[in-house]
């Protein structure tokens, strides 16, 4: 049985899955759900195309038949815009028609439904070295705010961007590391190499609220260190 904390990396990222048969939907909405940081789950093409327009997604996994809007559709909109955003199109069975016309979008992966656990974490796994490849991996930290590994700013809802110091920057990478964990005060000093006093750690970290804006989910354990949920 896989551990869950080995995919803590999975924990930044948010995925739009489009599938038209609830059962299936709602068994593979909770697996995600229990490996990665936010999953937007939708019943077809329309609802997909409108999440993906306002949200931060990281990953798309798609149904290739969805009635109104085919996965297929979906994909070439969202190509339309974006050339490298991971996407995956699943299927009962694969037509050849339907083969060619996937081969066309730069897909990570075409794999068959229902999708295995063993499957969908390969997905991840592949998606998330896409998204380093071309510097477009970003953490969702919240409904209004982002992380951007590349270009190492906090991206707001709006798509303001933030610009962060190196010990912002470091902190930041460190909370979302190990999100969900505790880090203790000390590991911001190792982390940042160099010693920090209570009051120093503090000041870091109320730059850092005030830079995300909806801090929300960044939380202080009196005496024991912050978290990042």
């Amino acid at each position: 049985m896989a551990k869950f904390n080995e995919f803590i990396e999975f924990k930044n990222l948010s995925v739009l899955y489009a599938e038209d048969n609830d059962t299936l939907r709602e068994i593979t909405e909770k697996t995600l759900n229990l490996v990665v940081g936010k999953v937007f789950s939708v019943a077809n093409g329309v609802e997909a195309l409108d999440v993906y327009k306002n949200n931060t997604i990281n990953i798309v996994i798609l149904d290739i038949h969805m009635g109104n809007i085919s996965g297929i559709d979906v994909a070439k909109k969202i190509r339309e815009h974006n050339d490298n955003i991971p996407i995956v199109i699943v299927s009962g069975s694969i037509a050849t028609e339907d083969l060619l016309a996937a081969c066309k979008l730069n897909l990570i992966d075409y794999i068959h439904k229902p999708i295995e656990f063993n499957a969908l974490i390969k997905i991840l796994y592949l998606a998330v070295d896409r998204l380093k490849s071309h510097g477009m991996l970003q953490a969702t930290i919240n409904d209004t705010l982002s992380y951007d590994y590349f270009g190492k700013v906090f991206v707001h809802k709006n798509c303001e961007k933030t610009v962060l110091t190196k010990n912002e920057i470091l902190a930041i990478e460190l909370l979302l590391s190990q999100r969900g964990k505790v880090i203790p005060y000390s590991g911001f000093s190792q982390a940042l190499d160099e010693e920090m006093s209570d009051g120093a750690l503090k000041n870091l970290i109320l730059r850092i609220r005030k830079k995300m804006g909806d801090d929300s989910n960044l939380r202080n354990l009196a005496k024991i260190g912050y978290s990042l949920v």
